[in-house]
């Protein structure tokens, strides 16, 4: 199995009905499987969801199966896009709001669309940023609004960004953290710091966007869907 995410041509010539998911931040959470699958299916308008909970600032969520929970990370780390594409098939990403009824947590489903339905679809790309070379591209990338999402990591460094761009389809840490910090540096922390993972992939046409990030905090995980598209300058 491979990662698909070229819409058809048609897709890529109307505006896409989820553009509202492109490069916001998603708080993960999980649900179960069957869950997941009644609320598709039309039968349920909330998700029972499984600890922990972490509460969306946007109103905006990927809900992954509770089978994958924060697996998701090793997944990501592995390098394993088949299991990512999975999560991607059977997951959902959500327009919602976090409710509590007695002891149960629940989601309140707005609206919602399978990830890999929207990425088919044409989601477009949050920014396109030209790349003159290496080190303006990592200087852009990470002054991005959108992909401030840590207070101690970024989304690309020199060594991941490298990989982004050296292969067809990358699925694997973009960023970690250097082994020394100066002072009041960004990553500087006392704490360990998580490193962001992401999925790329290089289109026809030479360009290369970037599908899927995914950034850890204190146990809270955030995913951007298309946060960038790497174009050549000139």
């Amino acid at each position: 199995m491979h990662l698909v995410a070229h819409p058809s041509k048609a897709a890529a010539n109307a505006p896409s009905p989820h553009e509202h998911f492109s490069g916001v931040p998603l708080s993960v959470v999980f649900a179960s499987g069957e869950a997941i699958s009644a609320v598709l299916r039309g039968h349920a308008e909330t998700l029972p969801l499984s600890p922990p909970y972490h509460v969306s600032d946007e109103d905006a969520y990927l809900v992954l199966p509770e089978d994958i929970g924060s697996e998701i990370v090793d997944i990501l780390r592995d390098g394993d896009a088949d299991l990512l594409a999975e999560a991607l098939r059977d997951g959902l990403l959500v327009i919602g709001t976090i409710e509590r009824e007695s002891r149960a947590v629940l989601l309140v489903v707005e609206s919602f669309v399978v990830p890999a339905k929207a990425l088919a679809d044409g989601l477009p790309y949050a920014e396109t940023v030209a790349l003159a070379n290496l080190e303006s591209g990592l200087a852009a990338l990470n002054a991005l609004d959108h992909v401030q999402i840590t207070v101690c990591s970024a989304l690309v460094d020199e060594e991941g960004l490298t990989e982004v761009l050296s292969n067809a389809d990358y699925v694997g840490p973009s960023w970690q953290a250097p082994e020394r910090l100066a002072p009041g540096a960004r990553g500087a922390s006392n704490a360990a710091v998580e490193p962001t993972f992401v999925w790329s992939r290089r289109q026809r046409d030479g360009r290369v966007g970037i599908e899927l990030a995914l950034f850890s905090e204190y146990e809270e995980l955030v995913v951007l869907l298309r946060p960038a598209l790497l174009a050549p300058a000139g």
